[in-house]
């Protein structure tokens, strides 16, 4: 292992874990103390935005969970050979910038500098990006492959893709209206749709992210009609190409298999006529 390699490694793992401890700490003290203008400091995180026309449901802000649990993961996974070349020359810095981004995200948001909050995630969602797109030359060699270097860093752009958009709508509040919220939350359902039906991987990670979240937007939006269909339809479409890829999948293994057990049948039959009375 190169000296650059060690340096990588040890940021990967020493950025998360930053990210964890301030996490924590924002989250402890939550409820900080009003000044004296009587504006109290907010959360640590998107579900504690404003109310906007696409806020999800607080559940779907778990997701976090699960991504910080799959980078755990991957710093831990990188260390180990298979891993090697996925993680320098696929992963490269980016995770860094995305930590380092992430941490910013919280402080800038606990103090209501939300147009500013919006720059710092569309930086991360565009690190991520590069990311995500860098890991198409670097397909899964193996189960720890796909669980600890594809899937965080599919989820993880995805739900961007989301929290981004949100930061957008607290900030501004001129585009917070049913009417752009509606067209937005469509346009969010045209990316999954995209994504499971025509990706040439047919991500369906990528897109069943955004369906989770269209689910909750859907799910908080109930009252208002236009943006309820929009998320339903969009989710409905969403999961439908997720089903229908799936079970293509299940069919070319079925075959696979099938002509596998053809094909060393017949080698079994080919070894013992030989021995058959001519």
């Amino acid at each position: 292992m190169t000296p650059y390699e060690i340096f990588l490694k040890t940021s990967n793992l020493l950025s998360y874990i930053l990210v964890l401890v301030v996490n924590s700490y924002l989250e402890v003290v939550k409820k900080g103390p009003s000044n004296d203008e009587g504006n109290d400091f907010k959360g640590n995180s998107t579900h504690d935005a404003p109310f906007t026309h696409i806020l999800p449901a607080t559940y779907t802000f778990g997701i976090w969970g699960l991504i910080y649990a799959l980078l755990g993961g991957f710093v831990i996974y990188q260390w180990f050979e298979p891993a090697d070349t996925a993680a320098i020359s696929g992963i490269k810095f980016y995770l860094i910038l995305a930590n380092l981004g992430n941490i910013a995200w919280l402080f800038i948001w606990r103090f209501e500098y939300y147009i500013l909050d919006c720059f710092v995630s569309a930086c991360m969602l565009l690190v991520l990006i590069f990311s995500y797109i860098n890991l198409e030359f670097y397909p899964p060699k193996n189960l720890y492959d796909h669980f600890f270097i594809h899937y965080p860093f599919t989820i993880y752009p995805a739900w961007l893709v989301v929290a981004t958009t949100l930061n957008f709508w607290v900030a501004f509040k001129a585009i917070d209206t049913i009417f752009f919220s509606t067209i937005v939350v469509a346009v969010i359902g045209i990316i999954g749709v995209s994504f499971v039906d025509y990706h040439k991987r047919k991500d369906v990670l990528f897109a069943g992210t955004l369906a989770w979240s269209l689910i909750g937007i859907a799910i908080r939006q109930y009252e208002s009609i236009p943006i309820l269909i929009a998320a339903s339809v969009s989710s409905g479409l969403i999961i439908g190409g997720i089903l229908r890829v799936s079970v293509n999948r299940i069919i070319a293994w079925y075959r696979l298999r099938t002509q596998s057990a053809s094909v060393n049948n017949l080698e079994r039959t080919d070894e013992r006529s030989p021995l058959l009375p001519q």
